[in-house]
C-alpha cells in the first residue's frame, strides 16, 4: 500500500472512529486504538509504522504547543504545588516502581528503568476528551501535569538509555544535576523564543504571515533546546504559556480565528493518527511474542496494574497528610492516566 493510500485510510479511520466514539460516548483515543489494532492484522498494513524521530520532532512540539496555549497560567499558579509534584515527583516514582517490578521479573536494571521512563508520563491530548467532565481545578491539574511530565520522562529516558548503551551505572548526583539543568535551561530558552515571537508579532499585520509564525513557533522553541541537550518539551510549554497570556493583545480577531481553526484541526488529526498507528503496530508486537506470549501478556498486564496502582496511591495518600497542616479547601484528585505520544515514540 502506498503512502497516500495509507494516509487516506488513516483519515477514514479517524472520521468513522471519531463518529462512533461520539455515538457511544467513549474516549476517541480508545476507539481509534482498537480500530487501528484490527486494521493492523490486514497484511498490507502490518508493516506500517511511524519512525520515533517523527513523533519526537514533529508531533510532540505541535501537540504540546496547542495544549499549552489552551492552559490557564492563573490556574496553574494557584495549583503549582500539586502540578509540580505530579509532573516531576510522580513520574520519577512511577518510573522507579515500574523499574523495580520489571527488574524483579528479570530485566536488567537500566532496561527496566528505560521501561519505567516510557510508561510514566500521561498524555495531555489523550485525556482532553474527558477533561470537560472534571471539576475545573482537577482538569487544570491533569492538563498541566500531562504537559510537563513528558519533559521529565524524556530526560529520565535519555539517562537510562545512556546507561544501557554505555553499560555504565547511573550516578544519582549526575542525574539530579541533569534534571535541574534541563528544566532551568529549557524554561529559559522557551521564554526567550516566546519574547522574540511577541516582538515579531508586533511587526506583522498580515494574518497569513502571523499564522505562519505561529506554526513555526513550537519548533523554534523545541529545536534549540534539543540542540543544547536540555528539555525541548519544557521549552515548548514555557513558550506556549507565555504566548497564551500575551497573544490575545497582539493579534486581531481574524488572525485568532484562523490560527485557532488551524491548530484545533491539525492537532486533532496528529493526535488521532498517533493512536491509529499505535494500533497498527500491535500486530507486529503480537507476532514477535512467539510461543512465550502468555508470559509476555502477563508481564504487560502486571506493569499496567503497577502504573495504575502507583497513581491511585499517590493521589489518595498525600492529600490526607497535607490536610494535617493545610486546612485550605481541597478537591479530590483524579485517577486518569492515558498514555500516548511518548510511549509510542
Amino acid at each position: 500500500m502506498t503512502g497516500l493510500e495509507t494516509l487516506v485510510l488513516i483519515g477514514l479511520t479517524i472520521f468513522f472512529g471519531g463518529a462512533f466514539a461520539a455515538k457511544v460516548k467513549l474516549p476517541p483515543p480508545l476507539v481509534l486504538l482498537v480500530i487501528g489494532a484490527g486494521l493492523g492484522f490486514i497484511p498490507v498494513l502490518s508493516d506500517v509504522a511511524l519512525p520515533p524521530d517523527v513523533v519526537i520532532l514533529l508531533f510532540l512540539p505541535a501537540l504540546l504547543y496547542w495544549e499549552s496555549l489552551n492552559s490557564s497560567l492563573r490556574e496553574i499558579r494557584r495549583n503549582i504545588r500539586v502540578i509540580a509534584l505530579a509532573s516531576v515527583v510522580l513520574v520519577l516514582i512511577t518510573a522507579a516502581v515500574v523499574a523495580l517490578i520489571a527488574s524483579a521479573c528479570g530485566l536488567p536494571w537500566p532496561v527496566a528503568l528505560l521501561l519505567g521512563a516510557i510508561l510514566a508520563p500521561t498524555d495531555a491530548t489523550a485525556v482532553a476528551s474527558v477533561i470537560d467532565r472534571l471539576p475545573r481545578r482537577a482538569g487544570t491539574i491533569l492538563r498541566t501535569e500531562s504537559l510537563v511530565n513528558d519533559g521529565t520522562a524524556l530526560v529520565l529516558y535519555a539517562i537510562a538509555l545512556g546507561s544501557v548503551v554505555s553499560g555504565s551505572s547511573i550516578s544519582l548526583g549526575g542525574a539530579i544535576i541533569r534534571f535541574v539543568a534541563s528544566y532551568a535551561f529549557g524554561i529559559a530558552i522557551g521564554l526567550v523564543v516566546g519574547l522574540a515571537v511577541v516582538q515579531l508579532r508586533k511587526l506583522v499585520r498580515d494574518r497569513r504571515l502571523a499564522n505562519t509564525l505561529s506554526i513555526l513557533t513550537p519548533f523554534l522553541a523545541f529545536l534549540p533546546a534539543e540542540f543544547f541537550g536540555v528539555s525541548g518539551v519544557v521549552a515548548v510549554v514555557s513558550c506556549g504559556l507565555l504566548l497564551s497570556q500575551t497573544g490575545p493583545t497582539l493579534i486581531t480577531a481574524s488572525m485568532r480565528a484562523q490560527s485557532f481553526g488551524f491548530w484545533q484541526l491539525s492537532t486533532y488529526i496528529l493526535n488521532s493518527s498517533l493512536f491509529v498507528l499505535i494500533g497498527f503496530e500491535l500486530h507486529a508486537v503480537a507476532s514477535g511474542l512467539g510461543s512465550e506470549w502468555i508470559g509476555s501478556v502477563a508481564f504487560g498486564a502486571l506493569i499496567a496494574v503497577v502504573v495504575f496502582v502507583t497513581r491511585l496511591v499517590w493521589f489518595n495518600t498525600p492529600p490526607y497528610i497535607i490536610r494535617l497542616a493545610d486546612r485550605r479547601p481541597q478537591q479530590r484528585s483524579r485517577r486518569i492516566g492515558f498514555r500516548g505520544r511518548v510511549p509510542n515514540a
